[in-house]
């Protein structure tokens, strides 16, 4: 299985980050993509992807840190999508819940964002939360040619045919193993699984059996559980699907995907 959006590279994990990994790997997770919220976080997401075999990265400006989007730091995530390592750029998109940005600005900073993703030729990592309509409209006006991943869904059932109409791949989280997310469960059986990725939003949203813990790339095998459960397919099935839709994907001309390596492992 993959991971296919986390952030293990932030301070949540550092006093045991190589342990994390160790255990996704004891799991059976073979790639772990490392989400940067704002160029920062990205430079520090590519500089474990470095360090580990299977680990990528993704580069952007999250909606909560959209007052720092700014045409410098624009061409600092331009420069680094070059990386062979970084895969898309995101995440970025609005977040009308927690409103850490002001709406203009976030969708301004969004719409700068998917302007700059053309010229990369990358995949686009899309965050949306009590944003439904805005984020389908900004979408719809600026077409990414190699679509993306709208991780962590959590709107409706309508809003989920309308992204796969506009070529985009569905994340889904714990969250569906959530009693209250009877929304999310059925979204998900709207999502035909060729277009389905699975993801921990680590350190976030831990699934069932640990709820209410610090989540891990680890889990993303009950995250596939509770998936397989409302899909009413085998376990293998979600993983195995999940797993070619996020080569298909995130895959550059030319790369060989390397599998995740413990770091001790490595040194070894």
């Amino acid at each position: 299985m993959i991971d296919s959006h986390s952030h293990i590279y932030t301070d949540r994990y550092r006093d045991d980050r190589d342990a994390v990994i160790a255990r996704a790997v004891a799991a059976g997770v073979t790639q772990l993509l490392q989400v940067g919220c704002h160029l920062e976080d990205s430079r520090v997401a590519i500089a474990l992807s470095e360090r580990v075999s299977g680990i990528y990265a993704s580069v952007g400006v999250h909606p909560h840190a959209a007052t720092t989007a700014t045409p410098e730091v624009l061409d600092a995530l331009q420069a680094l999508t070059s990386h062979p390592k970084v895969l898309s750029w995101g995440e970025i998109g609005l977040d009308f819940y927690y409103d850490n940005s002001p709406r203009a600005v976030q969708q301004a900073a969004f719409e700068a964002q998917l302007e700059r993703v053309g010229p990369c030729t990358l995949p686009v990592v899309i965050h949306t939360r009590d944003a439904e309509p805005e984020t389908l409209d900004i979408l719809r006006r600026h077409p990414i040619a190699r679509g993306g991943h709208v991780h962590c869904f959590t709107g409706t059932p309508e809003m989920a045919e309308t992204l796969l109409e506009l070529g985009f791949h569905i994340g889904f989280t714990g969250i569906v193993s959530f009693k209250n997310a009877a929304n999310v469960r059925e979204a998900l059986r709207r999502v035909p699984l060729e277009r389905l990725l699975i993801e921990t939003d680590s350190p976030l949203l831990a699934p069932k059996p640990h709820r209410g813990k610090r989540n891990e790339p680890a889990f993303v095998v009950h995250v596939a559980e509770a998936i397989a459960e409302v899909k009413g397919v085998p376990v293998a099935d979600i993983a195995a699907h999940s797993t070619r839709n996020f080569y298909r994907l995130y895959e550059k001309p030319g790369m060989t995907w390397a599998p995740l390596i413990a770091p001790d492992d490595t040194a070894g």
